[in-house]
């Protein structure tokens, strides 16, 4: 597409990924709200979950994240997720233990009750998607996605020598 054309469309562009955003990140707020947590507690047990960190009855399975891969995986300090960690074990979302190889490193891990908060999160959210998209023409959800898609691989082209900006994560919660 030739510059002229895109600096036609820029500010209308610009006006829409904002909208989308903010209204997305809005109901999103509230609905965790509503469920006793803040973005940044989801965030972290996203990231457990993310990396299969779970408590079972029968132990633990998957890849227990430290502390400092959680600030890391969640772009927040290393501190400021010592006080989301500390909120959701209070809460019983969360369990963390001395890493037995390594004294210095805290291991966290999700509880049945934190895996079940997941799961009842990711369920609303695909109601809600669910009830958004019905409203849509097949063909046009078809084209949304399609142009998403093309839009993200854009931006990690774009982005791909910084640090700062993690891969995107399609799937899962």
């Amino acid at each position: 597409m030739e510059e002229r054309k895109i600096l036609e469309q820029l500010s209308g562009i610009e006006q829409l990924l904002l909208r989308v955003s903010w209204l997305e990140q809005r109901r999103f707020a509230q609905e965790i709200a509503a469920l006793n947590l803040t973005p940044p507690q989801f965030f972290v047990l996203r990231s457990i979950f993310s990396r299969g960190a779970h408590c079972t009855p029968h132990g633990t399975r998957g890849g227990v994240p430290t502390m400092s891969t959680l600030a890391g995986d969640t772009l927040q300090h290393c501190a400021t997720v010592t006080g989301v960690v500390d909120r959701l074990e209070k809460m019983g979302l969360v369990t963390r233990q001395r890493d037995a190889g390594d004294r210095r490193q805290v291991l966290v891990e999700l509880t049945p009750t934190g895996s079940d908060l997941l799961s009842k999160i990711r369920g609303n959210r695909e109601k809600r998607l669910r009830e958004t998209l019905l409203r849509l023409p097949d063909e046009d959800i078809s084209e949304l996605v399609r142009l998403l898609r093309i839009y993200l691989e854009a931006l990690h082209l774009q982005y791909e020598r910084v640090e700062d900006i993690p891969p995107a994560d399609t799937s899962g919660v």
